[in-house]
């Protein structure tokens, strides 16, 4: 080698971050795979990146991204999503700040968190929720599931780096979605407290029958994820009496080229990573200085609020870190304190561009929501600890 691989990854982790900040995140991590592949096996490294390219479990994660994205935008261009906020809305009252985003969160979308908003906006007044609240409430309570939910390219890119299922991955990361939103409760002081479940709430909710489709399916029949997705739009294309026009427009919001280019940047940077064994090398000499599991914190909540993009933490911190979380076989404690602090990393980042939109959209600042949307996260940190070390 040409140098030491700690040196090398470092080195491309330093461009990666500072390249993110002038181009898109996946050419980024292109260029940080070529400097990696490059220092740590000459030009050979590069077959190690066109290997990773023509993967089919490469193939079969853009397939999966772009699929999951296509089923939230179908039932938002179908009225869907529309269908239950007003559901809640009459049943929850004031409650259905917390509830809409909750559920809407189930579908990935980037910014999503602006769909949600703008089906709060006419109850903000109604309620009296002040911008501030309903900017922290729509935002937070959006992202409860993106830590274990099977159909976020976070989750999805995880499960890829570690070598393992959703299932075993999920089992591990949802104590943090519990912890979140046991954080964002607090949220609800003062709130008015009112439950009149109307008629129509089961006919509203039975718009999201294609998430139970998909629970029915991936979880509970182990079907793979990829053909529970085909099921899911296809009930909803049946449903909906969909023509080719539908989907047409549709897609040309699904297929994302960037999100495309990140997904495949992220396996190619993994297998890079793998191939040259920086990644346990780089890990052993941060824990020289810091504690195992206060290194692996303190790393992937650095990339987190770096990037503000969820996907940063499982593509560029967790194939870090497989010599804490484990590969194959999972450290679910170690991979939870991992997962949680990338998360909490892009929850805090003032580039996160659901926190940016979602202030734009109650026209209120970012620096007005800052300090308590500071206090949850540190909740959701604090109870992440505790039990870590409990554990």
């Amino acid at each position: 080698m040409a140098t030491s691989s700690s040196f090398a990854l470092l080195l491309s982790i330093a461009v990666v971050l500072i390249l993110i900040r002038k181009m898109n995140i996946g050419l980024a991590l292109f260029v940080g795979s070529a400097i990696l592949a490059y220092l740590t096996f000459g030009f050979d490294g590069f077959i190690v990146m066109l290997k990773a390219l023509a993967n089919p479990q490469t193939i079969k994660i853009v397939a999966i991204v772009i699929l999951a994205f296509t089923l939230g935008y179908s039932m938002e261009y179908f009225g869907m999503l529309k269908e239950v906020a007003g559901g809640l809305s009459n049943s929850f009252g004031a409650y259905s700040f917390l509830l809409i985003p909750l559920l809407i969160g189930l579908l990935p979308m980037p910014g999503g968190a602006l769909i949600s908003a703008v089906m709060l906006g006419p109850l903000a007044k109604m309620y009296r929720i002040s911008p501030e609240k309903a900017t922290l409430l729509n935002y937070w309570f959006r992202h409860i599931w993106v830590t274990f939910w099977p159909l976020y390219p976070s989750v999805i890119i995880g499960a890829a780096v570690l070598n393992v299922d959703f299932f075993h991955f999920a089992s591990a990361t949802f104590p943090i979605g519990v912890f979140a939103t046991l954080a964002g409760l607090t949220l609800t002081k003062g709130m008015e407290r009112r439950l009149r479940v109307s008629r129509d709430i089961l006919d509203s909710l039975a718009n999201l029958y294609p998430i139970a489709i998909l629970l029915v399916f991936s979880v509970l029949l182990k079907i793979d994820l990829l053909f529970s997705l085909v099921i899911a739009i296809a009930a909803v294309a049946v449903h909906k009496r969909a023509k080719f026009s539908d989907f047409a427009n549709i897609f040309k919001k699904t297929v994302d080229k960037k999100i495309i280019l990140l997904v495949f940047a992220v396996m190619v940077y993994k297998s890079v990573i793998e191939a040259s064994g920086a990644a346990e090398s780089l890990f052993t000499d941060i824990s020289l200085e810091f504690p195992a599991p206060v290194a692996a914190f303190l790393l992937t909540l650095l990339v987190g609020f770096a990037t503000g993009i969820e996907m940063s933490y499982s593509s560029i911190a967790l194939p870090l870190l497989t010599s804490f979380t484990g590969s194959g076989v999972i450290v679910p404690e170690n991979l939870m304190l991992v997962i949680a602090a990338g998360y909490l990393g892009v929850m805090l980042s003032p580039m996160h561009l659901c926190y940016v939109l979602t202030a734009e959209y109650f026209r209120t600042e970012i620096s007005k929501t800052y300090k308590q949307l500071l206090a949850i996260a540190g909740i959701t940190a604090a109870l992440v600890w505790v039990v870590y070390l409990v554990v």
